[in-house]
């Protein structure tokens, strides 16, 4: 297999690629609109000329992402707030290893706070399934992302692992640029964040000294807290309806689930950057692990700084003590925020017709809850 080849067909674009994207962009019929929620009362021809002005990718996500990212923000957060990068070299590229909640703003986000806390950004790592459309696609390429390839048969499955292994092996070890990854396939639906073994196995794939290629990898993990889940009631849907049977979406499912994301209400947003993995890795060296407890070592690991960093807000505990009809709780939330919890709960119940409202409820407060239920794992709160 030539992987340089695969590498040209996955990367993210180059500077010389980017103003052909540009002028597909500025040119897309829904261009206008998008400007005209982020740069509300600002001039769009004046905007457009701008945007043809940008050259590389570094100008692109100085003038337009972080833009965007701070406007989002603004517009539907209560605030952000961040832990841990102080603890990371600058000069260090890094393979941050994230729980994952929505489709686009988990890794937009993070290249904002990294930007901001003057690190580079990162490379992201994308499904194929997502790259799907133009405008997606150089939105996403101009971004840093990469496609990311799954599924198939086991033969295509293990091909694909071997391709990502590599590209993320190149661009962390020689080109020596960071990657953005989600701990898993697909954004959490019921709040309880778990890192799949099959990625660590993926990381693993055709390397003779797997301990030195998994500790030169630099794996930080990255924990983010949204307190209201922007797509939560979408979320409590696909599980209801995958119960009976596999959840099938819609052809403009995913678009929709990101523009939920983008425009929904989050409340509070934290983020945390965790203790890099390489020290704790190098140390497993020495105990004859067979590959199995490898990986289970370190998805255990990430899974225990995740359920550690995680911010609970008010919603995470009144939902514990709803759904236990207990009191345990109780003092870290008001009877206003309960109140308002419980609201928007049935607000968003309601809008599901024809759905059993009692188990719409418990899945809901299953959603918040879990990362308490996940935090009580690792230590007494």
């Amino acid at each position: 297999m030539d992987l340089s080849k695969q590498f040209e067909m996955i990367r993210p674009y180059m500077d010389h690629e980017v103003k052909p994207a540009i002028e597909r962009l500025v040119n897309h019929p829904l261009f206008d609109r998008v400007l005209g929620y982020l740069y509300e009362g600002r001039d769009v021809g004046e905007l457009r000329r701008k945007f043809m002005e940008i050259e590389t990718v570094d100008q692109f996500q100085l003038f337009f992402s972080s833009y965007t990212v701070k406007t989002i923000i603004d517009k539907t957060s209560r605030g952000i707030t961040d832990q841990g990068s102080e603890n990371l070299d600058p000069s260090q590229p890094y393979l941050f290893v994230a729980n994952h909640r929505d489709i686009v703003l988990d890794a937009a986000i993070m290249q904002y706070l990294l930007h901001i806390h003057g690190h580079t950004t990162s490379q992201i790592t994308f499904g194929e399934n997502l790259m799907s459309g133009q405008l997606l696609l150089d939105l996403g390429k101009l971004n840093k992302m990469f496609t990311f390839y799954r599924g198939g048969s086991k033969i295509r499955q293990y091909k694909n692992a071997l391709i990502n292994s590599a590209y993320i092996n190149h661009v962390i070890k020689e080109k020596k640029e960071s990657i953005w990854i989600a701990q898993r396939n697909g954004r959490t639906k019921n709040g309880d964040d778990l890192t799949q073994p099959g990625l660590v196995k993926m990381f693993m794939v055709g390397k003779e000294n797997i301990f030195e290629s998994l500790a030169g990898l630099n794996m930080v993990p990255v924990t983010i807290s949204y307190e209201i889940e922007p797509c939560d009631i979408q979320k409590v849907r696909e599980l209801y309806l995958s119960k009976e049977a596999p959840y099938v979406k819609s052809p403009d499912e995913d678009l929709m689930s990101i523009l939920a994301g983008i425009t929904g209400e989050k409340g509070r947003i934290h983020y945390a950057f965790g203790t890099p993995l390489k020290g704790f890795i190098e140390s497993l060296a020495g105990e004859n692990l067979h590959d199995s407890e490898l990986i289970e070592r370190i998805t255990s690991e990430i899974d225990r700084q995740v359920y550690r960093d995680y911010m609970l807000w008010p919603g995470n505990y009144i939902a514990f003590d709803m759904l236990h009809n207990s009191c345990e709780y109780r003092r870290f939330y008001s009877e206003e925020e309960k109140r308002d919890f419980e609201k928007s709960m049935h607000h968003k119940i309601a809008s599901l017709e024809g759905f059993n409202q009692e188990e719409l409820r418990i899945m809901f407060l299953q959603l918040y809850a879990n990362p308490v239920l996940n935090r009580r794992k690792q230590t007494e709160i």
